[in-house]
């Protein structure tokens, strides 16, 4: 048992790692999943059905000690700004593929974990919206179906865009994740853009895609609270 300041509850999280434990060579990575402490209420015991990430924790003694023991729990510090609001948000994994044969784009919207709930039970209501951009004409909008009271949605849908290959890096893709309210407007949860002038994860993705025609690329998406185009209506 280990006690935590209220100002604790609200920068740190919680990362739990679980490890195939192997006596005769290294210990083998299996998956992790985290959860900021801000999410928790004092006094109240609080369930999660969590889907484990295949991202590799970054190494650390606390965690490569606790990965002996196949399990390791340990407390990670946000970093200050906005990587502390991505923490919130959730993330999304999503596949890409050009496929040559068909001269287009397939996105493939998979799961989504840890997404910010924006219900007063706690839960979410949400689907995602696709859209590749510019588009004058916007017919390059989809979305998915609606999947009810959960934060770890499993969607598994595709959605196929015709584009010449040599017109793709010209292009953006917005992937938009909402809450869905009968009667009101809907909430925007989070979102990724992929272009050429995308960041980290996102940036690696959309390159890898490009330079790689024919293979589906499956990565996981820290959502951002702010996107640009986010605020159409939906």
């Amino acid at each position: 048992t280990r006690s935590h300041t209220q100002e604790d509850m609200h920068r740190k999280t919680l990362r739990i790692s679980v490890c195939d434990e192997d006596k005769l060579s290294h210990n083998e990575f299996i998956g992790e999943t985290r959860v900021p402490l801000r999410r928790l209420t004092s006094g109240h015991r609080k369930h999660f059905n969590i889907i484990l990430e295949r991202q590799v924790p970054l190494p650390s003694p606390s965690a490569m000690s606790a990965a002996l023991r196949g399990i390791s729990f340990y407390l990670k510090e946000l970093e200050r700004g906005s990587e502390e609001l991505l923490e919130e948000r959730g993330r999304l994994l999503v596949g890409l593929e050009y496929c040559s044969e068909r001269r287009g784009l397939m996105v493939s919207i998979l799961r989504c974990a840890h997404l910010a709930a924006m219900d007063v039970n706690g839960f979410s209501d949400p689907y995602i919206k696709t859209y590749l951009k510019p588009d004058l004409a916007k017919k390059s909008k989809h979305k998915t179906a609606v999947k009810k009271k959960t934060l770890n949605p499993e969607f598994n849908e595709e959605f196929f865009y015709e584009i010449p290959f040599e017109e793709l890096p010209k292009k953006t893709l917005e992937i938009t994740v909402w809450d869905y309210d009968l009667g009101k407007s809907n909430d925007f949860i989070g979102g990724v853009t992929m272009n050429i002038k995308s960041k980290g994860e996102a940036l690696r993705h959309w390159f890898d895609c490009l330079k790689s025609k024919d293979n589906r690329l499956e990565r996981w998406h820290t959502l951002t609270s702010e996107l640009p185009g986010a605020g159409y209506s939906n």
